[in-house]
């Protein structure tokens, strides 16, 4: 009587563990059949300087898998051209986009977009009022970081010291927001604000030849990493070069070739978003809205780093820099 009750026990343990081992698989293979495609649209997505950024993207894809698109592009003319991207991606089956907006005019079109999958921006809005989920540095804090390098470094030898800003596309509100910040904080210092170039690295290399020959300055301050690139450019130049001498470069940058002219002097001060958690945070925001639908319409902020040379091998520097991906 006693074994064919605990006869009778075991078989009911082993029913109870079959049921609990087949709603297990049940439940996995239903994971596995819900895949994500997120595509990520950025400017010029092949240059070094969103290496970092698509690691971290990378490795948010991995975590919570997500397969990854990271769309190949060059310069976009018009936000047109971008958004045209953009919806072949959603047509193609995209169930999420990741966008870098180029200029803040394109608000209807996204809000179309957002109408047929999930979208998070990138670095910068298109909307001060939050509408849709934005993942970006502090870009004004970023702005007036560099103010206070140059305050840092002139002292009080700043007054009368006359600064030449390349603002970069003032039609993305990331640059509208740093060139507020450094033009607030040079306000008192005395410095002049000797002239302001707005528009993109490639479109505007005349007009800062002939600015610079016709209006010489003291200090440049690039906002955006192409411009800081272009400035490296100028001073590399052979028959140019001799102005590194007299002239001092602070700029915002995340490519291996700003940090190198950082370690080889040409760079004074380095503003560096850490692009590596940006693309973490912007992957992991959009998989948790497709997966567990949850709102992520908040804005969320990445730290930035200011680095000059004299820091630039610290660890935790180095992290931001050349982050390692397990």
């Amino acid at each position: 009587m006693k074994k064919n009750r605990l006869y009778f026990g075991m078989l009911i343990l082993m029913l109870v563990a079959v049921i609990i081992w087949a709603f297990y698989n049940m439940l996995n293979v239903g994971k596995q059949e819900t895949s994500y495609r997120v595509s990520v649209v950025v400017e010029n997505s092949n240059s070094d300087r969103w290496t970092s950024l698509r690691q971290g993207l990378e490795q948010a894809a991995r975590d919570y898998n997500i397969s990854l698109s990271f769309v190949s592009t060059g310069s976009f003319s018009t936000a047109m051209e971008e958004m045209d991207v953009v919806k072949k991606q959603v047509t193609n089956g995209a169930n999420g986009i990741i966008l870098q907006m180029n200029t803040d005019h394109a608000g209807q079109e996204l809000e179309d977009l957002s109408g047929q999958t999930a979208v998070l921006l990138l670095e910068t809005d298109v909307d001060p009022e939050g509408v849709y989920a934005l993942v970006a540095p502090d870009n004004e804090e970023m702005g007036a970081a560099l103010a206070q390098a140059v305050q840092s470094d002139f002292g009080d030898d700043l007054a009368g010291k006359r600064v030449g800003i390349l603002a970069c596309s003032q039609s993305q509100r990331s640059m509208q927001q740093r060139y507020t910040g450094v033009s607030q904080g040079l306000r008192e210092s005395g410095a002049v604000v000797e002239w302001s170039l707005e528009g993109k690295a490639e479109n505007i290399k005349d007009a800062f030849y002939t600015l610079e020959q016709d209006k010489p300055v003291d200090i440049l301050i690039a906002l955006g990493n192409d411009e800081t690139e272009m400035m490296v450019d100028f001073f590399a130049g052979d028959e140019l070069g001799w102005r590194l001498d007299r002239c001092s470069l602070y700029g915002v940058g995340s490519s291996e070739k700003n940090v190198y002219y950082l370690d080889k002097g040409w760079i004074q001060t380095l503003v560096v978003p850490n692009e590596f958690n940006m693309g973490y945070q912007s992957m992991e925001a959009i998989a948790k809205q497709l997966i567990y639908h949850m709102d992520t319409t908040r804005s969320s902020k990445v730290n930035y780093l200011v680095v000059d040379r004299e820091h630039l091998y610290d660890a935790d520097i180095q992290k931001v820099l050349f982050p390692i991906v397990q």
